[in-house]
């Protein structure tokens, strides 16, 4: 199959023929679903309908919250002050800020996971999958400040810059609890998933959904998709070069322009259909509890929920560990406190704006497996022009999130294969985001991706729940310290 794809591209690059065009795509996609037909079977097994993987990072949500005492509510003044830079210093060993590691990291969750993720989420599991986000993204806020806190505790310095994430401390906490081999084997099989969730899951779902909203203007531009895919694979190229700081400069420059062009298009959506809340209300709740459901009821909007609110908001799945590890400070849980407010903002605002938004206007129920058309047709309901805003914020969304994620996988690449073969890394991330962009079975990469993304956060989850007692004596000793004015 991968020899047929191959060479039904050096044929539509050669001759431009309509019929081997055609073929590109069926090959592609065909072998996207086998990929993940294959995963689906051997890796994921249900315990009452429920993949376990989804029940294991749903108590892994719960627990943490419990085991540090709700401090995602108790100390969110705090991290709130300290993202505004209240302790920042200029002798404090690091690359970036916290506000701009907060915008990086933020880039990365805040991209179509939250737009289209939450379309075809609904498609998934019913409006019912909405509300089970926003429940997943309050809890989710523990995982994100504990990954965070035990990344920023084992950071190291590399060759050129800070380095740490979970395949770090996942290493050397089993080190410390006696399980060195066992920590160096699980620490590169979550460095493998980390580097194929990059390329199977954030690019080639953020490239497909952009050229999908960026279609529709041109008739040879929907005629030839090559030519979106190149410009938006060059443009890929050109930042991830250049490494965190390019990357934070340029999602310090996104993230705040299209979150304020999306969430007025929300606003204004609502505000348009809000005879219609009331029941948009209804059904989003209702369908959370009912086992008639659209979706599968109750369980299909649960695991739906779940799976894409991970996929949007990546608690429990480590890569923002990576981002804040090279923030300016010295104190772990400071930097886990700034990261714990990401799944609020994502997860809890963003994905919350585009359920109610699709709900209301019954955008919902015009198709399935549309991805982020659903959410167009939602904006359609407004005026005929009012989509161009989503056109706009979309694609600021999807490449924020590539470039940020691109990044972190790149520190599981440079874990597993050292500095001079990143390149190697780079070339396939360009070479996945052409391709993405020609498919046309934007579920199948769906799938794909939060199948890897699971098996991220079955892994990290474990180490998380494993290495709780140490997040906790950092708590501790921070907030005593707190208390007693001794924290600079």
């Amino acid at each position: 199959m991968i020899c047929r794809l191959l060479y039904v591209v050096l044929f539509c690059l050669l001759f431009n023929d309509a019929h081997a065009i055609s073929g590109l795509y069926e090959s592609y996609d065909a072998v996207l679903n086998t990929i993940n037909n294959f995963m689906n079977e051997v890796l994921f097994f249900k315990v009452f309908y429920v993949p376990f993987v989804i029940l294991l990072v749903a108590f892994g949500y719960i627990f943490l919250t419990l085991r540090f005492k709700f401090l995602n509510v108790r100390m969110f003044k705090h991290a709130f002050a300290i993202l505004c830079g209240k302790y920042d210093t200029t002798h404090h060993d690091g690359h970036i800020t916290h506000l701009q590691a907060f915008v990086t990291a933020l880039s990365s969750t805040v991209g179509l996971g939250t737009v289209a993720g939450v379309a075809i989420a609904v498609s998934m599991g019913g409006p019912g999958a909405v509300p089970w986000m926003m429940v997943t993204g309050f809890f989710g806020m523990s995982a994100k400040f504990a990954e965070v806190t035990l990344a920023f505790r084992h950071r190291t310095e590399g060759q050129e810059q800070l380095f740490s994430g979970p395949f770090q401390y996942i290493r050397n906490g089993l080190e410390e609890f006696g399980f060195k081999k066992l920590g160096i084997v699980l620490a590169a099989v979550y460095a493998v998933f980390f580097v194929l969730s990059g390329l199977g899951g954030s690019v080639a779902f953020q490239t497909n959904q952009m050229v999908s909203i960026l279609s529709g203007y041109s008739n040879w531009v929907d005629s030839n998709p090559w030519f979106l895919s190149s410009i938006i694979s060059v443009l890929l190229a050109l930042v991830i070069i250049g490494g965190i700081r390019r990357i934070a400069i340029v999602s310090s420059a996104l993230v705040p322009v299209m979150s304020l062009i999306y969430i007025f298009g929300c606003v204004t959506i609502i505000a348009f259909n809000i005879h219609n809340f009331g029941n948009a209300f209804k059904i989003l709740f209702s369908s959370m509890i009912d086992f008639n459901a659209v979706g599968g009821g109750v369980v299909g909007a649960f695991v739906a929920g779940i799976q894409r609110a991970i996929f949007a908001s990546e608690a429990g799945v480590g890569s923002a560990s990576i981002t804040h590890a090279v923030a300016k400070d010295e104190e772990p849980v400071r930097t886990g406190l700034v990261a714990m407010i990401e799944p609020c903002f994502d997860t809890m605002l963003i994905c919350c704006l585009t359920g109610i938004t699709i709900v209301i206007t019954g955008a919902y129920q015009t198709g399935i497996g549309e991805g982020i058309l659903i959410t167009h047709k939602a904006f359609e309901t407004v005026s005929s022009w009012f989509p161009i805003l989503l056109t706009v914020a979309a694609p600021l969304f999807a490449f924020s999130s590539v470039i940020s994620f691109v990044y972190c996988c790149e520190m599981g690449w440079l874990y597993l294969f050292g500095t001079k073969s990143i390149v190697i890394y780079r070339i396939a991330v360009v070479v996945v985001a052409f391709f993405s962009g020609l498919s046309r079975d934007i579920m199948a990469i769906a799938n794909i991706g939060g199948t890897l993304f699971s098996c991220l956060a079955l892994i990290n989850m474990t180490a998380l729940i494993l290495f709780s007692n140490q997040i906790n004596n950092e708590v501790q000793c921070y907030l005593n310290r707190l208390r007693n004015n001794k924290i600079n």
